[in-house]
């Protein structure tokens, strides 16, 4: 079970009058999965909804809530306490998180870092800025189930040195059939049909798994933060033209703007994507209903 910071603060009058920490204590007595004084925590909802999953469906605190973006997120005072104050945390790393990366690194709880644990699996980022540096990695390795998938091993463990219990193989089992569907889906597409354009670089990871091809990004960034320009958005024009390309994929955490004015201009389909946080919808709520979501709708707007 997943729980935003937010919606455990509104557990009732019972748990604020003893505090924070008493809360996150209850959390990790659940029935399933959590053993009794586990306060497990994750940075984003994607996560959560993995680890979750992983301790055989334990209550998992979200610190940047389902439908918030992470690139974006400035951690609150409360955030802050219960990341001090968990015994496990599970982060993404390569910068998605901003802020919340310091804050778990220097802090007193165990945590798993998952782009420690994927290898030569992690991708070099196509574009960087100053600003915002993901180290020369896409941090967006959820986008490949099979990525997720080698980590859990690595979750797992760590779950079970605070007391945990491990459905890592039933977990992996599904994120293979996951895998295996979304295969299907993109296979069936005509090689002519397998291209896209993206609002910022967030799937390149799903792109390679499924032999998609991204020919061009309206922010181009790998981050949500980065702006865009005229120079840049004319010449993603010339490439949509000449690429045949007749959908713009954008996503619900951003401002599609500029997106939108792209292609009422050129005449083409936005299509808006769940990719970077979970949302409240049944349809997007959790990892696997987000990446299945997501690739029907790939399919279905690249479909002659």
């Amino acid at each position: 079970m997943v729980l935003t910071s937010a919606a455990r603060s509104r557990r009732g009058s019972a748990i604020a009058a003893v505090g924070l920490i008493v809360g996150l204590t209850a959390c990790g007595s659940s029935e399933a999965g959590g053993t009794e004084g586990s306060s497990l925590v994750a940075s984003t909802s994607i996560w959560a909804d993995v680890a979750s999953e992983v301790f055989c469906g334990a209550e998992v605190v979200a610190v940047v809530p389902a439908g918030a973006d992470p690139h974006s997120f400035e951690p609150s005072l409360q955030d802050r306490a219960m990341i001090e104050d968990a015994d496990l945390v599970i982060m993404n790393g390569g910068g998605l998180e901003g802020a919340l990366e310091d804050l778990i690194e220097t802090g007193p709880a165990a945590f798993v870092e998952v782009l420690d644990h994927v290898g030569d699996a992690a991708e070099p980022a196509d574009h960087d800025d100053d600003e915002h540096d993901h180290g020369g990695v896409d941090p967006h390795v959820w986008q490949d189930p099979t990525i997720v998938a080698a980590v859990l091993d690595e979750i797992a463990d760590a779950g079970s040195a605070v007391g945990l219990d491990d459905c890592s193989g039933a977990y992996g089992a599904e994120l293979r059939r996951l895998d295996a569907d979304i295969a299907a889906l993109i296979d069936a597409l005509p090689a002519s049909r397998r291209v896209m354009v993206t609002s910022h670089d967030a799937l390149g990871y799903f792109a390679d798994r499924y032999g998609l091809d991204i020919v061009g990004t309206v922010i181009p960034a790998n981050n949500t933060l980065a702006e865009t320009n005229a120079a840049d958005l004319a010449a993603l024009a010339d490439v949509i033209e000449q690429r045949d390309v007749t959908v713009v994929f954008t996503e619900e955490l951003e401002s599609t703007v500029d997106a939108d004015a792209l292609a009422d201009r050129l005449g083409i389909a936005v299509v808006p994507l769940v990719t970077d946080a979970l949302t409240d919808d049944p349809a997007t709520d959790t990892y696997l209903e987000m990446m299945r979501s997501n690739a029907s709708m790939i399919a279905t707007a690249l479909s002659p």
